[in-house]
């Protein structure tokens, strides 16, 4: 049977998490961004696996190159509190930026979330950790992988 990432969702919404996890960590394997991040937020949340931010920094991580704002969103909120990550602000500045410009029109909320993110990050930063933030911008928005 050839399952899909929605099959994941489906088991996940009925309270299924083995099989929602196993779904998703077969498809992560395939590089499957979709299922990747849902892998991401279960281990950020602790839901049918061990809370473990470190595989939800890893999980999120190919999503978010690829431009899932939400993916994006999470990553820069681990690395601002250090959360299975280094703390790294300039990262969660990048990240932020990145996830409130990719958010679709729509997702105001998500959006208002990644800016002030962005906003309480950057009344932390210095200007050279700011000049080198928008640096990782134009970088992460260059990659040829995007």
């Amino acid at each position: 049977m050839d399952e899909t990432a929605e099959d994941g969702l489906q088991a996940f919404n009925q309270g299924k998490y083995l099989e929602a996890v196993r779904i998703w960590q077969r498809l992560a394997r395939e590089d499957n961004l979709s299922a990747q991040f849902h892998l991401g937020r279960l281990y950020e949340l602790g839901i049918g696996v061990p809370r473990d931010y470190a595989k939800a920094a890893r999980y999120y991580a190919m999503p978010a190159r690829y431009n899932n704002a939400y993916a994006q969103g999470n990553l820069a909120v681990l690395y601002a509190h250090g959360r299975g990550v280094p703390q790294d602000l300039v990262q969660s500045y990048a990240w932020s930026t990145l996830a409130a410009a990719n958010y679709a029109k729509w997702a105001r909320e998500e959006r208002a979330a990644a800016n002030k993110n962005l906003n309480i990050v950057a009344s932390r930063m210095n200007a050279t950790e700011l000049q080198a933030a928008r640096e990782l911008v134009e970088e992460l928005l260059s990659r040829p992988d995007r």
